[in-house]
């Protein structure tokens, strides 16, 4: 099951935080001369769309359209049939049927009269659809993700954080010594049916023997080496952390060790590498570290916020 049930808490995540995101977007209309900014999706990639307006697909293709001063604008092939369901757990009010998207987004502008439009991480874009929309009349002006989201918002940092403490509770009530003699299948069906009830969209769950790396489940019987790794998407926010059934913890962020691996998790795919060399400030990261044990290696690791002052576990 790729996706979860997917609803929206007004509480928990409120209709301002979506209107102060898409009032962002209305100044990046004028600050870059557009009349409008467009932002894609798919299954793999909806991290941005779903920011902007909580739309993020079960599957398919999509453009989301956001003119200037006003309200988004759906581009996507779904069945109308589940339109009902999109407007209620999303912000969006218009829906525009699009087989082709290129082709609907050319109608737009035609129909709008605009001759340019932004288009957020121009580069990012399929190749199929960057080569379709750079062959239309209208122009594109690049923006950067950079522009849009420089930092994490508060309204961010609250819904990573809750994903964080629900993933933490779950994994570590599971990854115990009554987990022993389990196998690594096993124990996939009662994480995942603990996290898909308590939330969880979209659920990764590795396992290692402790002579391995983190990998999806093969078999093993879990043993006193053994380390489960989580990545799950809560209410569009990704989180991704370790614990080992001997229960050893290290110290986040390590202080030596050259087995580390980090992640960056609001980047426009679920999780990315970090270049080493750049700085990365105020955005939600992963820190996942192997740790000896003997001849086995076992794996510990956290979601936390890279600030100016540090890494601070959320």
């Amino acid at each position: 099951m790729k996706r979860g049930l997917i609803s929206w808490d007004r509480e928990e995540l409120p209709v301002a935080a979506f209107e102060a995101r898409l009032g962002v977007l209305h100044q990046l209309c004028a600050d870059y001369d557009v009349p409008a900014v467009v932002a894609y999706s798919d299954v793999c990639r909806s991290n941005d769309v779903r920011y902007i307006s909580n739309y993020m697909p079960y599957w398919n293709r999509a453009l989301t359209v956001i003119p200037r001063g006003e309200k988004p604008i759906l581009l996507c092939a779904l069945s109308p049939r589940v339109y009902p369901w999109i407007k209620s757990v999303t912000v969006h009010e218009v829906i525009l049927p699009s087989p082709s998207l290129p082709a609907q987004l050319a109608k737009l502008c035609t129909e709008n009269g605009w001759e340019k439009v932004g288009m957020l991480d121009h580069g990012g874009l399929p190749n199929d659809l960057y080569t379709q929309l750079g062959a239309e009349k209208f122009a594109l002006v690049d923006i950067p993700r950079s522009v849009f989201r420089p930092a994490a918002t508060e309204s961010e940092l609250a819904m990573h954080r809750r994903g964080a403490i629900l993933a933490r509770g779950i994994l570590e009530a599971e990854m115990t010594a009554a987990a022993l003699g389990l196998t690594d299948y096993e124990l996939a069906g009662r994480l995942e049916r603990r996290f898909r009830r308590a939330g969880a969209e979209d659920l990764v769950l590795l396992f290692s023997d402790g002579r391995t790396a983190p990998l999806p489940a093969r078999g093993n019987n879990i043993t006193e080496n053994s380390s489960a790794t989580v990545a799950l998407e809560y209410n569009g926010h990704w989180v991704k952390l370790s614990r080992n059934t001997a229960r050893v913890i290290c110290t986040l962020p390590p202080t030596l060790t050259a087995d580390v691996h980090l992640e960056t998790l609001s980047g426009r795919y679920p999780w990315e590498g970090i270049n080493a060399r750049e700085e990365f400030r105020n955005v939600i990261t992963s820190i996942q570290v192997g740790i000896g044990r003997g001849d086995n290696r076992l794996y510990y690791g956290d979601t936390g916020l890279q600030a100016a002052d540090g890494w601070q576990p959320l």
